[in-house]
């Protein structure tokens, strides 16, 4: 499990996080949502290791996350970031060579290529990754994490995906495919951890929704009770109104946010 216990941060003098508690489970996509500014990447950066909160505690299966090695963290929790720069002419195979390297374990020689199946980009392993649309790319960085966290459990304990808006340069079809991916990894026993921004998205795919805002968790629990109109409304400061169906649960349609 993921838990994380009263997490407190501060960038350039200023509050980032409050008092943030949250746990996120294997077998479970846990979704963070909330308006730009909330936290929200800064708190994935911090349950990751990349960030050290000023005061919390996290602990990720159970060890102290501040404890853990760089290559301890590697083998426990693969973390696709917003934005990744390449500096090197790699092509698409190098690219995601990077997250095989990262994996303990012996390599699979087909695992590329069923990746690259996998986030529907057959047959390019040889093209340059800079000759790629930025849709193209995000679904290679994808493909990186899963090479590094191929096996959704160890011997070790469950192995985490922390992934940073992973739909935002997708078209619908490719953010449906990644986000079912996701839900598979989790299905398998792995633990997802995902910033979301479509809240339909969320919705669909969540077990568990963490709402923050101005760097404080707001509400936490299933999607039917957090995505309700008085707290998405608290959070994005302005009226919003969700439509429920005994099917689907929560969901939005664009003109019901707003005045």
């Amino acid at each position: 499990m993921l838990d994380a216990r009263n997490l407190t941060l501060t960038r350039n003098r200023r509050p980032v996080l409050t008092d943030i508690t949250l746990t996120a489970r294997p077998g479970e996509v846990t979704a963070l949502i909330g308006p730009n500014g909330a936290g929200k990447s800064t708190l994935l950066a911090a349950l990751t290791g990349d960030l050290r909160p000023d005061s919390g505690s996290i602990h990720l299966n159970g060890d102290d996350l501040a404890t853990l090695p760089p290559r301890a963290l590697a083998a426990r929790r693969a973390v696709l970031t917003q934005t990744t720069e390449v500096a090197f002419p790699f092509t698409v195979a190098e690219l995601i060579c990077l997250g095989v390297e990262a994996s303990p374990g012996p390599a699979d020689p087909a695992l590329i290529d069923r990746l690259l199946t996998e986030v529907d980009l057959p047959g390019m392993a040889e093209r340059p990754y800079h000759a790629l649309s930025g849709g193209e790319a995000q679904r290679v960085h994808f493909a990186r994490i899963l090479a590094q966290a191929r096996r959704a459990t160890t011997p070790q304990g469950p192995v985490w995906l922390f992934l940073d808006e992973p739909v935002s340069s997708l078209d619908i079809a490719h953010q449906l495919l990644v986000m079912r991916r996701a839900r598979r990894f989790a299905t398998e026993g792995g633990g997802v951890l995902a910033v979301l921004h479509d809240l339909n998205l969320t919705a669909m795919v969540a077990d568990r929704v963490v709402l923050l805002a101005q760097g404080r968790c707001l509400a936490a629990g299933p999607p039917a009770e957090v995505l309700t109109d008085a707290l998405l409304s608290e959070a994005y400061r302005c009226p919003i109104r969700t439509c429920r169906s005994p099917a689907s649960g929560p969901w939005l349609l664009p003109q019901m946010a707003g005045g």
